[in-house]
């Protein structure tokens, strides 16, 4: 897969990484904004439905030393309500909390999912520093500093780190996924969903999930804002089961592993919705074709889901 190394070249350099900062390997990448590691890296290439593709996860460091229990599993579906393109995933065997996302790479989509990869990484570092010190309070850790293994603890902050602001600043606008853009999703083809009616500013739509009439809910909407992020595109994928914080846990930690379609978000557990995967793109984020994207990727990770909780006996 000739793209992967252009792809993990076009993330360092989007980024600014300072290679003094840096450790680079052939298919993945270490880098310290300041003295929490983010890592980037790719998967090995596989089929799935007859095309070639391979996962590339971005993945930060958070809090570390912590205790896992049931409360841990339900703080966390709890703070994954709020997802913009990460899921907090714990680690019980490290006794570790990062933020992580991936994205599906294939010959045909790259350029766009490379793009997605690019802002879940600036979002994530920005996160990272604005929340671990908080976070370590609430889970009862410590937050997960490191050194580069040759520089030692980087003191001076990477200007990447505030990078929040730009988001914050372009979510002013009215929300870049268009009433015309959504409208046009209902007439796809070949149709993802069973169902789906179009609002002036949304999508709600079917999947299926299991026999009688059991769907699986696809929404999508441009007019709800992220608390911090403004204008975007709000997704959500709720699923017909019992909404338990460690479901919410194994599907996250699962789309570490090998997810069939984009993570840009997280699995959670929500008083109104249930069990459900959530994500928000921000309107910096947005590009011609995304949301169409995110449907078929959406209507993926609904298969994907099923497969993992209801195997096949």
């Amino acid at each position: 897969m000739e793209f992967v190394e252009d792809v993990l070249r076009f993330l360092t350099a989007r980024m600014q990484i300072e290679a003094e900062w840096a450790v680079q390997e052939k298919t993945s990448f270490t880098w310290w904004a300041s003295s929490l590691r983010q890592r980037v890296w790719v998967a090995e290439p596989r089929e799935f439905q007859g095309v070639q593709l391979t996962t590339l996860h971005v993945e930060t460091d958070l809090i570390a030393d912590v205790p896992m229990d049931e409360s841990t599993w339900a703080r966390l579906a709890a703070v994954n309500r709020f997802a913009s393109l990460s899921a907090h995933v714990a680690d019980p065997v490290a006794h570790t909390i990062s933020l992580h996302s991936s994205v599906s790479l294939t010959a045909d989509n790259y350029r766009m999912a490379q793009t997605i990869a690019l802002h879940a990484m600036a979002l994530q570092m920005a996160d990272a520093y604005a929340e671990a010190a908080e976070l370590a309070k609430a889970f009862g850790g410590q937050v997960a500093s490191s050194p580069h293994p040759t520089q030692g603890m980087r003191t001076t902050p990477d200007e990447m780190v505030g990078i929040l602001d730009t988001y914050q600043q372009r979510g002013e606008a009215d929300s870049p996924f268009t009433p015309e853009e959504l409208a046009q999703l209902v007439h796809l083809e070949p149709r993802p969903w069973l169902m789906a009616a179009n609002g002036l500013h949304r999508i709600d739509a079917d999947l299926e999930f299991a026999a009688g009439d059991v769907h699986a809910r696809l929404e999508l909407n441009a007019e709800t804002k992220h608390p911090s992020l403004g204008s975007g595109l709000l997704m959500r994928l709720k699923l017909p089961v019992e909404p338990d914080p460690v479901v919410a846990q194994r599907l996250n930690a699962n789309e570490c592993l090998e997810p069939d379609a984009h993570q840009p978000g997280a699995w959670c557990v929500d008083d109104e919705h249930g069990l459900m995967f959530t994500g928000f793109i921000p309107a910096a984020a947005w590009v011609p074709e995304l949301s169409r994207a995110l449907v078929y990727h959406l209507s993926a990770k609904n298969e994907w889901a099923r497969a993992l909780l209801f195997p096949a006996g």
